[in-house]
This record gives C-alpha cells, structure tokens and sequence, in this order.
C-alpha cells in the first residue's frame, strides 16, 4: 500500500483547520455513529431508519470532501495491484458471513440472542412486508446493503480510519483501532436491544459480536494491504451482506 505522511493526507483547507487527519476522523466517527444509533434506537419511524443509509451515503463522499488526491490514494481509491485478492475477497467474505452464521445459529437458534434475528427485525419493522414475494422482499434489502454500507464503511473505515491512525502510529494500531470502531457501531445494530420491558443489553452474546465483527475488519483489511486497493474489501464486505441475507431470509425467516 502507499503510505503518506499525516501532513499530505487532508486537503490543505482541512489540515489547517484540524491539524492532523486523525482528530478529522475522529470526529467523523463520533457524528456518523451518532446518527447510525438515532437511525437503529430512535423512534420506530421509516423515515428514521432512513437515517442508516443516509450515514452509509455520506460515507461515500467523505475522502473527496476531506482527502487530497494523494491521501485518497492512500486509502486504496486506485487500482488493484493484484487481481487475485478480488477472489480471494469473494471467498473470505462469503466463509466469514457463513461462520458468523452458523456460530450464532448454534448458541442461539432462532431466538431473539442470534444476531441475524435480531439484525433481521430491524429490516422487518412492519409485518405488512410479508404480504411481498419473497425475491421482491430479498431483493428489497439485500441489493441496498451489497452497495451503500460496503463501499461507504470500508471507505471510512478501513480507508479514512486507518490511514489517518497508519500515518501516525503505523499499521498494527491502525488495523486495531479501525476494527474498534467498526465493531463498535455494529454493536448498536446488535448489542442494545429494546421490547415492551424497556431497554436491555445483551452483554455475553454482545461481546461475542463485537470480537466477529473485529474479526472481520481484520479480514477486510487483509484484502485492502494484499491487493494494494480498496475495491477488494468493498467487494468482500458485499458478499459477506449478500450472504448474510440469504441466511438470514431463506434460513431464519422462510425456513421452508
């Protein structure tokens, strides 16, 4: 990967203003995943779960706005240096979303502690949906998430995140901190649950989720250092929610 020092990562304007690319990141984050949690704990509304996407979409623009052209490419927005890691991120994305799976189905079954489950009655907030076809349904949800929060979260994440932590602290903490705050905003999705008893937290299974989510940003940065580029960990990330979704709607929810 190229490495650029902190100073050239920011468009002059930004760096500035903020000084170092990480104190820029850092308040991203805290904003995004502001919104993210309104979006998945505010009021049961569809125009607040649009909220979600909304953060993915913003995430999309983010190295344009704030990155020059040699932080952008940085951050992998180039081409591949080797097309091998686009296979590889097929294969390791769909591998990781079937273990993530297939451990939750294990501990949990179909109750309400399996991650999947819970992550599939945030889709499903209305039960009117069901009356749908069931490709129209899948289709529905799964073609939005293979595109808005894999090229917007590894953009961020595995792109803004960790260079601007690379650039000063180098790369182990650059991978620890980007899977910190990846597993971190998951954890809303997952980990704070809320019935008719009020809000609780899921603290065993909770913590579990957070170290397979830090398992798969690590994966996801595996594919962004190997292949010299972004796009393999964006397509990674896509069939891991490709994947996610066909267990989740043709395993959990259409058992038969």
């Amino acid at each position: 990967m190229v490495k650029v020092k902190d100073n050239l990562l920011l468009r002059p304007l930004w760096h500035r203003l903020f000084g170092h690319a990480w104190m820029l990141t850092l308040l991203l984050f805290f904003l995004l995943g502001g919104l993210r949690a309104y979006g998945i704990l505010g009021p049961e509304e569809a125009s607040v779960h649009q909220l979600i996407m909304l953060s993915f979409f913003l995430m999309w623009f983010l190295p344009y706005v704030f990155f020059g052209q040699d932080g952008r490419r940085a951050i992998g927005l180039r081409g591949v240096e080797r097309p091998i890691w686009l296979v590889w991120g097929v294969l390791l994305g769909a591998l990781a979303s079937l273990i993530v799976f297939a451990i939750g189905f294990l501990l949990y079954g179909r109750g309400a502690d399996n991650w999947y489950v819970a992550i599939s009655q945030q889709y499903l907030i209305d039960d009117s949906m069901f009356e749908l076809p069931k490709l129209g349904l899948i289709a529905m949800f799964t073609i939005p998430a293979m595109l808005f929060s894999p090229i917007g979260e590894e953009f961020f994440f595995r792109g803004m995140v960790h260079e601007s932590i690379n650039s000063r602290w180098g790369e182990r903490a650059a991978t620890l901190v980007n899977s910190l705050a990846f597993s971190a905003v998951h954890f809303l999705h997952y980990g704070i649950a809320r019935d008719a008893d009020g809000w609780r937290l899921r603290l065993l299974p909770g913590v579990l989720w957070v170290l397979l989510m830090m398992g798969i940003s690590w994966l996801f940065t595996l594919c962004r250092r190997r292949s010299g580029s972004i796009w393999p960990a964006v397509l990674s990330h896509s069939v891991f929610n490709l994947v996610m979704n066909l267990t989740i709607f043709l395993i959990l929810l259409y058992p038969q």
